[in-house]
């Protein structure tokens, strides 16, 4: 049985912007979009805004065709097609970060054509770990804050630190969640607990706040409980929102016992520090973080990384799911693969786009993973 707040936190999924549509109508505030989880939230919210990820849609494209090649990244695709038709006609703006060459492009492609009033960019290093990628970091934040200030009201250092703390206590809450998971994996279907982390950049921070402690209250009591029986898997890739692929997962024998998905685990990996000034204190949460292969941290082997979690974990075998055309993440496979080899984790390579997946074909190939794995 689940408990009443996983219950209306399960039923966005169907309507995932309908939480930030009605703040908008409820309090008359701006609304940003943004497509990165590099992206500084906390900076959003503290100007006054509800910061909101775009994680594109199971669409065919109707729109965006004349704009962006067939062999850009669906993520990029059907995100410019909702934009353009009209349904993130809520937004008042987007922020871009700079992370590949197709969404650094898209940025420009996006403010000249999908009609927002505030259209901001973040290009950070893509180099981390030397002084002057550090340098260059902060500057770009600090400006990055005055930017939204002019676009969208004052940001205090006061309101930002609050922002911080609100943050930090969501992201302390979603690791507790993933962390009971790999305790007990039973405790909740995993498609639900992706869901609890996706939605936090959907909604109000505070709201979500409230509805992860009531879930982790009501788990704890032992009120939504379900059979984790299955194969543990760890998952690998940039946005994970194919709901009924992870349904068809669960019916194949297995579950994913943790993640690295950029709305799953890497969204609320590290905390921003409280004890250093605010913008210095997101920069370092963004420099400590698990990175994802857009970024480059020479002293931290992400193979080896990726290995050694799913090896914690306990997972028994490893899926990729990335996007077609992912460039960043197709070149990361190989490497990642080799790490997953070693520490002697199968692994499958699935490649996909928003709106053509094909769960029967991938039943397929997955339901082969967990006959190995089991033999």
């Amino acid at each position: 049985m689940s408990g009443e707040a996983l219950d209306r936190l399960m039923k966005m999924r169907d309507d995932p912007y309908a939480a930030a549509r009605a703040w908008k109508e409820r309090t008359g505030g701006k609304v940003m979009g943004y497509f990165c989880c590099y992206a500084p939230e906390e900076m959003i919210h503290a100007a006054g805004a509800l910061p909101v990820r775009i994680t594109g849609e199971n669409r065919d494209i109707s729109k965006s065709g004349a704009h962006l090649q067939n062999y850009c990244c669906s993520l990029a695709r059907t995100g410019l097609d909702m934009a353009l038709d009209g349904t993130l006609s809520f937004l008042d703006g987007t922020v871009f970060v700079h992370t590949c060459d197709t969404m650094q492009r898209l940025s420009d492609i996006w403010r000249l054509n999908a009609g927002f009033a505030v259209h901001a960019d973040l290009v950070l290093p893509v180099r981390f770990e030397t002084s002057s990628a550090w340098d260059y970091m902060t500057s770009e934040l600090a400006s990055f804050a005055e930017g939204l200030e002019k676009e969208l009201g004052p940001m205090e250092d006061s309101a930002l630190v609050e922002s911080i703390k609100l943050f930090n206590r969501n992201r302390a809450l979603l690791a507790k969640l993933y962390q009971m998971r790999l305790a007990s994996p039973g405790i909740l279907p995993y498609d639900q607990a992706l869901w609890c982390s996706t939605s936090s950049a959907l909604m109000d921070k505070a709201e979500h706040t409230a509805l992860l402690e009531e879930i982790i209250t009501d788990l704890q009591a032992g009120t939504a409980t379900t059979d984790g029986s299955g194969v543990p898997l760890f998952g690998i890739g940039s946005v994970m929102d194919q709901w009924d692929f992870l349904a068809m997962v669960a019916e194949s024998g297995a579950t994913f016992i943790d993640d690295d998905f950029c709305n799953g685990r890497r969204y609320f990996d590290f905390e921003v520090p409280e004890d250093v000034p605010p913008v210095e204190g997101i920069a370092r949460r963004l420099w400590g973080r698990s990175s994802c292969p857009c970024k480059h941290v020479p002293s931290r082997d992400r193979g080896a990384c990726l290995a050694d979690r799913a090896t914690a974990a306990g997972a028994k075998g490893a899926i990729f799911f990335q996007f077609k055309f992912c460039e960043p993440h197709a070149f990361d496979y190989p490497h990642v693969k080799k790490a997953l080899d070693k520490a002697g984790i199968p692994s499958l390579n699935l490649e996909f786009e928003q709106g053509s997946v094909s769960i029967g074909q991938l039943r397929t190939r997955v339901g082969a993973l967990v006959e190995t794995i089991k033999a």
